[in-house]
């Protein structure tokens, strides 16, 4: 049976906060349990730092300079430790802009392998004479005397290169872009994997996980990742719906109108339809996948 988006599209759009430009780079901090923090900015991306010892490891630098400054302010507010580690959850410059400012502040990158060719200029911004980029392929573990940090690769997912960071003791998950709160997931990425980002998903519900500290929006709980799964998964249907009927791109929103599409008509949105573009563009680009059919053209002597 296939599942509408009425319950899902809607309540991301009218639960998304408005931010004023007139606000600082950092418009929030909420502390999530005792020793972690999440930081909303004013561009609508998420970081945060856990307190492990007398050392931070930050999640996340925020998209400039200039907010990565205010980040590290923070941090001494309410840590009041210097950051050790700096974990940026995937290689976009939302999320990866200020990384130079942490690195010159004496932090070392964590990512995974496959972010870290991207991830290199931020941490060339800052020249140290140190090794200033950690990588793993799947898993990368953290322990202090009363914290426990597993950060894992789950596969491609938004990105190639996606990592979350879990809490198991607090039950915590720093999701990235994987998971989040109460907003449209972007499946626009060139390098994104529709499939195995619903596996990630899958693999994430299944974790002993209370609060979700997603990459954008609101602070959640595992309805987070319930919420994003639902959505991923609709429009890896909806996408190979599409290709099955050989739907040209022009006429995704039609094929969307239609009483069996199982999509009610204030959910056919215009990320909606570019979301599943870029799902059958991604499914079209593996190796021997049937090229995408060509408008068609009216008959000669009828008007189109």
């Amino acid at each position: 049976m296939r599942r509408s988006l009425r319950s899902l599209i809607p309540a991301f759009l009218l639960l998304s906060p408005v931010v004023s430009q007139a606000q600082s780079k950092v418009t929030s901090v909420e502390k999530v349990v005792d020793g972690v923090w999440m930081a909303q900015t004013d561009q609508g991306v998420n970081a945060g730092w856990i307190l492990v010892g007398d050392e931070v490891i930050a999640v996340d630098a925020g998209n400039d300079e200039a907010t990565a400054k205010v980040l590290l302010e923070k941090i001494k507010e309410t840590a009041g430790k210097p950051v050790r580690y700096l974990v940026i959850t995937h290689a976009h410059g939302d999320h990866a802009g200020g990384a130079s400012v942490f690195v010159a502040a004496g932090a070392q990158i964590v990512c995974s392998e496959n972010a870290a060719p991207a991830l290199a200029t931020f941490a060339a911004a800052a020249t140290r004479p140190r090794l200033s980029m950690v990588t793993f392929s799947e898993r990368f573990a953290m322990f202090g005397a009363k914290q426990r940090v597993a950060i894992y690769f789950l596969g491609g997912a938004h990105t190639a290169g996606d990592i979350v960071v879990l809490l198991p003791d607090q039950k915590v998950l720093f999701s990235g872009d994987i998971a989040l709160g109460k907003r449209i997931p972007y499946m626009q990425a060139p390098d994104v994997n529709p499939k195995g980002w619903e596996n990630a998903l899958n693999i994430l519900s299944r974790q002993d996980v209370a609060k979700v500290v997603p990459g954008h929006g609101t602070l959640g709980t595992r309805q987070a990742i319930a919420d994003t799964l639902a959505y991923v998964k609709k429009v890896n249907e909806l996408a190979q719906i599409m290709i099955s009927e050989n739907v040209n791109e022009t006429l995704i929103e039609a094929r969307l109108r239609r009483p069996d599409a199982g999509v009610e008509a204030a959910a056919v949105t215009p990320e909606l339809i570019a979301n599943i573009r870029a799902v059958m563009r991604a499914d079209r680009a593996k190796p021997g996948a049937a090229p995408a059919p060509k408008p068609t053209k009216a008959p000669a002597g009828k008007k189109s």
